[in-house]
């Protein structure tokens, strides 16, 4: 038996995928934001002269850089107001778990980033009597930035794809909406087909876009 394909029911619901859309790039882009602050502080903790928060800051990059998103997502909306007793909006969890999941991976770039400016020029800013804090700020950190954007890009486009992980907590993103259509529908196939074309024309912009500060940094470099 042939399958009857009917285009016409994405059509019929696009503005519910749309108010996906928004959504996922809500907490995309509200994730990316936190993450790129938290991850500096996480990072600058792993180069600390303090052991404690040295090895605080590397229990946290390696905890959540070597578990599962999807348990994250499901300990921060499930257990953690079982522990502490605040109970989160489920945009509030998803949010939460993603960019804490993100921290982590930001942390190690911004840390390969600052350790791979030479260690001579620390060592010469020192010798003429610059603070470390300010060796950090006007020397290592703004090589540091050029050089992790590149990676911060890529790590935007697959933050963009794994927010659909969100949909298990019910967070209104688009491949939640999808789910909710294609039940309604009964078309799973179409609905999906939709999505997975979503996905790319939104993503494939942003790729082209990542691969254009990739040739541009390496000419500087």
């Amino acid at each position: 038996m042939r399958y009857q394909w009917h285009f016409q029911v994405i059509l019929d619901n696009l503005p519910v995928l749309i108010a996906g859309i928004q959504l996922t790039v809500a907490v995309s882009a509200l994730s990316m934001a936190i993450a790129i602050v938290a991850g500096m502080a996480v990072a600058l903790a792993r180069l600390s002269s303090h052991r404690a928060l040295r090895w605080a800051a590397y229990a946290y990059t390696e905890f959540f850089r070597d578990t599962p998103l999807l348990m994250q997502v499901i300990w921060v909306f499930y257990a953690l107001p079982l522990l502490t007793g605040i109970n989160l909006s489920r945009f509030a969890a998803g949010t939460l778990a993603v960019s804490s999941n993100l921290t982590a991976f930001l942390a190690e770039i911004y840390r390969a980033g600052i350790t791979s400016v030479s260690r001579g020029q620390e060592e010469a800013a020192l010798a003429i009597g610059m603070r470390r804090s300010q060796v950090y700020r006007r020397i290592i950190l703004p090589q540091a930035v050029t050089r992790v954007i590149p990676p911060l890009g890529s790590m935007w486009v697959s933050l963009f794809k794994d927010t659909s992980i969100l949909s298990v907590i019910a967070v209104a993103e688009l491949m939640y909406k999808a789910r909710l259509v294609a039940v309604d529908t009964f078309r799973p196939l179409e609905i999906y087909t939709a999505v997975a074309v979503i996905y790319y024309l939104l993503a494939y912009p942003q790729s082209l876009g990542v691969n254009y500060l990739y040739g541009r940094f390496r000419v500087r470099e």
